[in-house]
């Protein structure tokens, strides 16, 4: 497999460098490429779209979108978006509906196919997480449900903004005007938000689609609105999921697999969780927790390169010992998947 997979859906995915190092794992120029771009987890709203595929427009990737979070489509249809793309970049926010929205419409098989076939796979937070087995998610914050996001989609609440309405489209060519490039943020999570709302949400383990075996914490080193560090909830999330190994990625970094190898990404002039040797401060990095024998959680920091198989453990029955969260049930109350 291929693919890049960031701590951060817009400040990754936004980021120049981050499009070029995904551009550059196809081995072919920009013009002569496809992108498809899976914006369930944030609903098929336009705004993250040109946020995250802007830097592959500029660079002269064709850009297409497969909209599937409000309405349903042939999987003819899917499937023949899916088999021209030649990169397939999903969105951030709310890694639980994307995943349940795909698996309804047998989307999440033919990723898992195009996976297998040479095609380049990435994303940020939400767009990171469901690669692998499952993710420390934020799919309970009452700000990544869809009624929440599709309302403030259609009146922004943000100061000096007018309502800009539903955006959405089967397919729909990747644009951006100066306006909306102008209104780009890099402060997203799994599940970015607009306007404030209740601030008592936990974090919770969501299934992928189990691509790659791992459990993926995005923005590891960043507080978001319930006010806990992610990086330490994610140690107490791996005493209850023992038997999986936990990648947490640094909003500015991101983890790039190419077949056998891996590679950790910073993104330059931004800070992380890592130190640099010779008090240099800090930067963007990885980090790998496993829980020991002796029942204790432990963290390293992710050498720079290295084998995929040294870093992720693949479990020898992973049904067995992936244990699912059962607040996952609760979540599906509050912002049911779509089943039309």
């Amino acid at each position: 497999m291929k693919g890049i997979f960031a701590g951060s859906g817009n400040a990754g995915m936004s980021s120049p460098y981050i499009a070029a190092a995904v551009i550059s794992l196809t081995r072919r120029l920009p013009e002569d490429l496809s992108l498809l771009y899976i914006g369930t987890a944030s609903y098929d709203i336009a705004e993250y779209r040109h946020m995250q595929t802007g830097a592959f427009s500029t660079m002269g990737v064709a850009v297409r979108s497969l909209d599937v979070a409000n309405k349903s489509m042939p999987r003819e249809a899917m499937a023949e978006a899916v088999d021209e793309a030649d990169i397939i970049l999903v969105s951030g926010g709310n890694t639980l509906y994307a995943v349940d929205r795909w698996e309804y419409l047998g989307l999440g098989d033919l990723l898992r196919a195009a996976s297998l076939n040479g095609k380049v796979m990435t994303g940020g937070s939400a767009g990171a997480i469901c690669w692998f087995d499952g993710g420390h998610s934020d799919s309970m914050d009452p700000e990544s449900h869809r009624w929440f996001k599709l309302k403030n989609d259609a009146a922004d609440c943000r100061p000096g903004k007018a309502g800009k309405g539903m955006k959405s489209s089967l397919f729909e060519e990747g644009t951006r005007s100066d306006e909306e490039t102008e209104a780009e943020t890099d402060t997203d999570s799994d599940e970015d938000s607009k306007c404030s709302s209740t601030n008592d949400w936990e974090y919770i383990r969501v299934s992928g689609l189990g691509i790659l075996p791992g459990l993926i914490c995005p923005h590891h080193d960043r507080v978001q609105s319930n006010g806990v560090l992610r990086s330490t909830d994610f140690m107490t999330m791996m005493k209850r999921h023992s038997c999986e190994v936990g990648i947490g990625i640094d909003h500015f970094a991101a983890l790039e697999i190419d077949g056998s190898e891996f590679r950790v990404l910073s993104i330059p002039g931004q800070t992380g969780s890592v130190d640099v040797r010779d008090g240099g401060g800090k930067i963007p990095g990885v980090w790998i927790n496993y829980v020991g024998d002796d029942g204790i959680v432990h963290s390293k920091i992710c050498p720079r390169g290295g084998k995929v198989s040294d870093l992720l453990q693949n479990l020898k029955y992973p049904a067995k010992n992936l244990v699912a969260d059962k607040r996952v049930k609760l979540c599906r109350k509050a912002n049911p998947p779509l089943e039309d």
